[in-house]
Formats: C-alpha cells, sequence, structure tokens
C-alpha cells in the first residue's frame, strides 16, 4: 500500500493492556500456589533463583505520553502497551510462584506426568531484561503512532534497575497529527477498474477533516473492494489497490488516492458476467447423478431425489447472464443454510473455456440425515427445596413432504419432590408433556418475500398437551395449538408473527388446603380458572451490530400479543352486550387482554478471549379487561428464573 509505513518484521504485537500505568503480568492459574508460596514463606518464590544485577528479570513497565495527542489519546495508549512484549512474570507481592516452580522442579524425563506438567503446565519461564527487545518495540511504538498520522512521533526508553530485577519506561512524544486534505478514489475520466472506483457510492470510512488513520484506509479500500466484487469484480482482492499520500502539499496536511497497483494483474482488471449455473440439490459423495432438469436457465441436478426443485431454486440468487455479484453469492449460500437441512452449502466459480470474461457457477448442497432422534436428561434443584430428574426424548423428519419442511415430536416428564422442609413432610410433583411442530421454510398463504435474502421465512405450527400434578394439593392440564411466521429481513432485523395461538387450560383435582388458599386470593382463583386464549402477537427485534469485531451492540425488541380482542368484537356486534358472566366460546368462557413486552440489551466484550457482560432491562405490562379481570396464569410475567 503506497505511502504507508509498514510495521518492522521484529515488532512484537500482543493483546491491548488496560492501563498505561506500572503493567505487572497477569494472573490466573497459580493462585493455589501462590497462597501455599505464602503460607509456607518460601525463599525461592521469589522466582529469582537465577537472577542477577547484571542480568535482571523483566519486573513491568509504563507507557507514558510526553505531550497528549490531539486526537484518540485513550485508545491510541492501549495500542502502544500492546507492543510490549514478551510480557512480565506472574507477580503478587514480590512473588512469582510460576517462575519458582519451573525453577525448582527438575527436568521430566517423558513429555506426560506430574513434573511435566508442573514444570511446564503450571510453570513458566522466567523473562529476563535481555530477552526483551527494547530497541524494536521503541522502533513499532513509533511505527503505531505514524499510522495514526503522526509522522513526526519519536520514542525513548529508560531502564530502572532494583536489584535482581528491572523496569522500563517508555516515553512516546506524539508530536502534531496530519489531517485528510483531500481524497480521490479512481478516476473517472478513465475507463475499466479505475473508472469503476470513481463510480463506487456508499459511507466512505475515510473523510476529508479527519486525522490519517492507517486503519481507517485499510478498512476503506476493503469496502471499496466488496463494492466492486458486488458488481462483477470478481477475482479483485484489497490487495490490487493502494493508498497514494502526498504529504508535502500543505502544513500536516495529507492528500490520499485510491487506485489499482501497477502490478495488478489484467484478470483483475475486468468484470466477470455468469455462464452456466448448476444446482446440486441432494449431493450423494457416492451415488451417481440420477437425472438433470433445465429450469429457468438453471441446471438442476437430482441425486436422491429429497428435495422438489422449486424448494431450492428459491434460495438461488445467481443466474444465468447476470454480472457476478459477490452479495448474491452469500446471499445464496446464507438462504439455503437456514433451511437446516443441509450439513454444508458451497458455492464455486470456474473460468469458461471459451470466453475470457465468464465464470460458470456450481452450487452443491449436501443434505443432512433425513431421520433423528435426540434425548436429553436433566435434574433441576429449586430454591423452593424441590429437586428432581427430567428426561426429554425426540423424533425428527427434515423432509416431511420434500419441500425441506422439518417435523418434530417432542416427550418430556419431569419428577420433583420437596426435601429439607421445616415440619418433615414431603411434597412430590411431576408432569409430563407431548409437543409436536412443523417449519416450513416459506411463507403459506402469504405472497413470497422476494426482498428477504438474509434467510428463509419460515411458516411454523404447533401442537401440545401438558399434564403437571402437585400431589396433595392440585393438578392441571393444558392444550395449546398455534400458527406463526418468522422471517428477516436482513442480518440485523426479524420479526416474529403469532397469527393466531389457542390454549386451554384447566385446574382439576384442588384439594380442600388448596381450595382454602385460592378463597383467600381470589385474583389467583381468576387466574386458575378454566379459560380459553385466543389470541395473536407480534415481536420485531433488531441488533447493531454490523461487523465481526465489533467490541459493543446494542439488541431490542418490541413485542405485543392480544387475545380475546376479535372474538368479543364479534360476538358484540352478533349477539349484544356482554353478558355477567362474560363471553363464552364452546361453553368455556374466553380471556380478554393485552401484553407489551419491550426489551434491551447491551452486549460488551471483554479482553481478548471471548468474554463478554451482557445486560438486559425488561419493562413488561400486561392489562385485562372485557372479558377477563385478571390476566390467564400461564400469561403472567415473572422475573428470575430456573
Amino acid at each position: 500500500m503506497s505511502g504507508m509505513t509498514k510495521v518492522p518484521d521484529s515488532a512484537p504485537m500482543v493483546g491491548p493492556l488496560t492501563s498505561h500505568a506500572y503493567q505487572p503480568a497477569r494472573f490466573g492459574l497459580a493462585t493455589v500456589l501462590i497462597l501455599v508460596c505464602v503460607l509456607l514463606l518460601q525463599p525461592g518464590c521469589t522466582g529469582l533463583k537465577y537472577a542477577t544485577e547484571e542480568r535482571p528479570l523483566f519486573s513491568g513497565y509504563s507507557v507514558e505520553w510526553t505531550s497528549e495527542p490531539a486526537f484518540e489519546a485513550s485508545d491510541a495508549l492501549r495500542e502502544l502497551e500492546a507492543v510490549v512484549t514478551p510480557a512480565p512474570n506472574n507477580s503478587i507481592l514480590g512473588r512469582r510462584p510460576t517462575v519458582a516452580l519451573r525453577n525448582m522442579v527438575k527436568e521430566p524425563k517423558k513429555r506426560k506426568g506430574l513434573r511435566n506438567l508442573l514444570k511446564y503446565k503450571i510453570g513458566s519461564a522466567a523473562i529476563y531484561l535481555d530477552s526483551v527487545p527494547l530497541a524494536d518495540i521503541n522502533a513499532a511504538l513509533v511505527n503505531r503512532m505514524n499510522n495514526r498520522g503522526y509522522f513526526a512521533a519519536t520514542s525513548a526508553f529508560q531502564v530502572t534497575p532494583h536489584g535482581k530485577t528491572a523496569s522500563v519506561e517508555f516515553k512516546v512524544d506524539p508530536g502534531t497529527p496530519h489531517i485528510i486534505r483531500s481524497i480521490r478514489v479512481g478516476d473517472s475520466t478513465a475507463t475499466g477498474l479505475d473508472s469503476a472506483l470513481a463510480r463506487i457510492k456508499g459511507d466512505p470510512q475515510v473523510k476529508v477533516g479527519e486525522p490519517y488513520q492507517l486503519a481507517h484506509l485499510v478498512t476503506e479500500r476493503q469496502r471499496v473492494t466488496d463494492g466492486l466484487r458486488d458488481t462483477g469484480w470478481y477475482k479483485l482482492r484489497a490487495e490490487d489497490l493502494e493508498w497514494a499520500t502526498d504529504t508535502t502539499s500543505g502544513d500536516h496536511q495529507v492528500d490520499l488516492r485510491l487506485r489499482a497497483k501497477v502490478t495488478t494483474a489484467r484478470a483483475k482488471r475486468i468484470p466477470y458476467w455468469v455462464g452456466s449455473v448448476a444446482v446440486h440439490g441432494d449431493k450423494d459423495e457416492v451415488l451417481p447423478a440420477s437425472d438433470t432438469l433445465l429450469i429457468d436457465g438453471i441446471h438442476y441436478v437430482n441425486y436422491l431425489g429429497m428435495f422438489r426443485p422449486p424448494t431450492i431454486l428459491r434460495g438461488v440468487f445467481i443466474h444465468p447472464g447476470e454480472t457476478y455479484s459477490m452479495r448474491s453469492t452469500d446471499a445464496t449460500q446464507r438462504y439455503l443454510n437456514s433451511y437446516g437441512v443441509f450439513r454444508n452449502v458451497l458455492v464455486a466459480y470456474s473460468d469458461d473455456s471459451t470466453r475470457h470474461d465468464v465464470l460458470n457457477a456450481t452450487v452443491t448442497l449436501l443434505p443432512q440425515k433425513r431421520f433423528s432422534v435426540f434425548s436429553e436428561l436433566n435434574a433441576t434443584s429449586q430454591s423452593n427445596n424441590f429437586v428432581g430428574p427430567g428426561v426429554k426424548v425426540g423424533f425428527r423428519d427434515r423432509d416431511l413432504f420434500r419441500g425441506a419442511e422439518q417435523f418434530t415430536l417432542d416427550l418430556n416428564g419431569q419428577f420433583e419432590t420437596q426435601i429439607n422442609t421445616s415440619d418433615g413432610a414431603t411434597t412430590n410433583s411431576y408432569e409430563v408433556g407431548v409437543k409436536a411442530g412443523l417449519q416450513i421454510p416459506r411463507m403459506l398463504l402469504l405472497p413470497v418475500l422476494r426482498t428477504t435474502r438474509s434467510s428463509a421465512p419460515n411458516t411454523v405450527f404447533g401442537v401440545g398437551f401438558g399434564y403437571f400434578q402437585r400431589v396433595g394439593l392440585y393438578g392441571l392440564r393444558s392444550a395449546t395449538a398455534g400458527m406463526s411466521y418468522n422471517w428477516r429481513k436482513n442480518m440485523r432485523t426479524w420479526h416474529d408473527w403469532d397469527v393466531v395461538e389457542v390454549s386451554y387450560n384447566n385446574l382439576f383435582n384442588a384439594s380442600a388446603d388448596f381450595e382454602a388458599f385460592l378463597g383467600e386470593n381470589p385474583a389467583i382463583r381468576r387466574s386458575f380458572e378454566e379459560e380459553f386464549i385466543l389470541g395473536s402477537g407480534y415481536t420485531y427485534t433488531h441488533i447493531t451490530k454490523r461487523r465481526n469485531e465489533q467490541r459493543s451492540w446494542l439488541s431490542y425488541s418490541l413485542g405485543f400479543d392480544q387475545a380475546g380482542n376479535t372474538m368479543a368484537l364479534v360476538l358484540g356486534l352478533t349477539k349484544g352486550p356482554r353478558p355477567e358472566e362474560g363471553y363464552q366460546l364452546a361453553g368455556e368462557r374466553f380471556s380478554q387482554y393485552v401484553r407489551f413486552r419491550p426489551e434491551l440489551r447491551w452486549y460488551q466484550m471483554l479482553g481478548g478471549r471471548g468474554g463478554q457482560l451482557v445486560s438486559r432491562l425488561l419493562v413488561n405490562a400486561a392489562y385485562a379487561f372485557g372479558n377477563s379481570d385478571v390476566i390467564p396464569y400461564v400469561k403472567q410475567f415473572y422475573s428470575g428464573g430456573t
């Protein structure tokens, strides 16, 4: 990339630290050893057995500014601290137990066993000052500041001895940053690749008036490359483009130009078209193809006859005669993968043998096994002293009607008993349930969502029955059925629409004690009364995460559901005013309510090893009216969980 400072090959790279103050080494696995060493007062636990004043141990470092940078000082400091490597050894209260352990344990005869574990897995090698490349680190600090536009930055270091240890202080003078004065992308008066560069639109990551930053230039170059690859430039890569920089035109100002490298091959300078498209719908790695169909210009190859061709071709967004598009290629893979019936979806391109600017596409689908069974064994322990085992078994068919439909059947059971009660009495409870579901990867009865390309929209049917018995108190029976749609507008926004949800809950076998309890709590009694729930709902979910490396993002959902309102309106028009006992459906009173379910979540990445802090806010509300005095028990909100 022309005009950019290259990081020296010797410049070390490690993960970011968190403070610009003195940096002791991190510790974690040696906690027990530290405590043992402190308790036993082992002098050797300092880890200084082989250290001398002439060859001291590296005990720590700091990175400080001589004057604070004009832009993003804290981010720049974290980046500079990450350059210092190797890091000092683990240390607490002046002791280094992992180093001491390495020094004390004799060399193991085999690369396994306790001695090898202690010496090489728990123990750590001493980091001496002479093993720290101070000059290279100093040069790398300057380089990192150059990459941030501080082209006049300087750095110096000073070693401070402490007997058999030594620390290092780095002082960085950032200087004045260079500001972007002008940006030029491609050449609108030229032809070919340079002209295509000039036509790229979108939100640029590099803007006039901002400080020069190498990381932003790299991001912008990739964005432009992706835009070109979406419009035919199949063989172009980000490395085929370069930023030319000119810092001679003004006082701490820089002019930028993004252009194709002189060495970029001719094959990368031309757009490509799609020639033939072949789709292997159920590829078998052993059996040959059974037949080939030509559908809308696409060659559909059958092997096992598992899927109807229209089911698969709905998710193929690559068509003969169109320009190559990376976006259409990625959309094809995501859409077909979202069916949940393929173990792999491969899209490959090959050069046409007769035309230099034509690619032939091959989409290969490797199906999962059609039938599968699964089981799950669990145990629960609750704060109310109920403990017990549970089991769940299920069956799945991944192609019920040759349309990639997924049928599931689940059976579950749970037994719990109450222990450690104050009066010594025990209470048992058990529940059994069965649930069946059918997921169809399209929207039945509705027009096809042509704009939905990130995943297949689904129509979901479900039915279930449950039986719960609290021995000696009460029993509950429930039955549910429903139909819903779910679809994604893109990778960050999705919708769930419960078209209809029907449930019936029945309290039976209530004991005298439980009846007395309900008598003292009329609101709870009403929530347990036999009622139909006939409702619908909708949930909108959106996340702000735009890229995988993003460290923090927001997720929010807005949910609404209701029951009984449509039925109450119909009965009000046909049967007149509501009777005192309420409107009934099939001889049973039905619920009428509305619920609002907003939810907010904040995700923050912690460290560089996948740690994550998640904050969640729920402010839900429900209101019963008309045919109901209280929200049904199964629709009430709760906090906490099992």
